[in-house]
């Protein structure tokens, strides 16, 4: 009897009605959830539009001020001609790419960095090149930076005259100068010193212009240093000055040519060298 019962009351059929009842009132949360998210997002979108519309008109964004540092070389003449057509103009419209473009074709100038500060200010950070060297070009001195870039013809009021003059050098013959003269200020400051003029010689070599021997030294760019100083020791062996010499080439491994203005001997300079010394009288 029990059985039959318990038999009985698991095979009643289900209520159809209420699970349908169920159905519709998930399918009917769903779609208020839907309705509800889309409302969200189109209030979120609504609002962005404004206050875009209302940044992109309202007067009280116009760029009253138009702070700039970093600029010691770029005149500031210069710099006042370019920006002053960003003044009045609504903040969120300037074009930062534009104002980098604009300003970046100043000879001086590198890099920018560009900043909106709410609500009327335009802040123009500006990095200048930094010289490393003149160059010779079409009969004028031109300020190089450490890219190979001459960008702005020797200036007075810029000064470092004594910078190295790199001469008979364009394009990748001037860049490989140019890091030499960064090589020789960073790693040999007393060479550095030395030189006032350098002329690159293909592949490899260099003419650099010694302003205390007053003559030409022909060396590579690998082993400069190490030579140029058995060079000084043979020189104050043998006690010559400004102008004793023509030229001295330390372009060979195993010897340095010296060209002097009055006989010496190679056996007295190799005695007191450490390296073998051929004299060219």
């Amino acid at each position: 009897m029990s059985s039959g019962y318990e038999s009985a009351r698991f095979l009643r059929p289900p209520d159809v009605g209420r699970i349908r009842r169920n159905q519709r009132r998930i399918q009917a949360q769903r779609v208020l959830m839907i309705a509800f998210n889309v409302l969200v997002v189109a209030t979120v979108a609504l609002t962005a539009l404004w206050a875009y519309r209302r940044t992109q008109s309202d007067s009280r964004f116009a760029v009253k001020a138009i702070e700039i540092a970093g600029a010691t070389h770029t005149p500031r003449a210069q710099l006042d001609a370019i920006t002053k057509q960003y003044a009045g103009l609504n903040l969120f419209r300037i074009d930062i790419a534009r104002v980098q473009h604009d300003l970046g074709g100043l000879p001086w100038v590198s890099r920018i960095a560009i900043e909106k500060k709410l609500p009327d200010t335009l802040r123009i950070l500006i990095v200048e090149r930094t010289p490393v060297a003149l160059a010779a070009t079409n009969g004028a001195l031109r300020y190089v930076d450490l890219q190979g870039v001459a960008f702005a013809d020797l200036s007075p009021t810029v000064g470092d005259s004594d910078l190295p003059v790199i001469t008979h050098a364009t394009g990748a013959e001037l860049v490989r100068s140019v890091r030499l003269v960064d090589q020789l200020r960073a790693k040999d400051p007393q060479v550095f010193s030395r030189i006032s003029e350098i002329r690159p010689i293909a592949p490899n070599g260099f003419a650099l212009f010694d302003r205390q021997l007053g003559a030409f030294v022909y060396a590579n760019g690998d082993d400069l240093s190490a030579k140029w100083r058995n060079l000084y020791s043979i020189v104050e062996a043998e006690h010559l000055g400004r102008s004793d010499i023509e030229y001295a080439d330390l372009r060979f491994n195993d010897r340095i040519v010296v060209k002097p203005v009055r006989p010496i001997t190679a056996a007295t300079a190799s005695a007191r060298s450490n390296v073998a010394v051929q004299i060219t009288n």
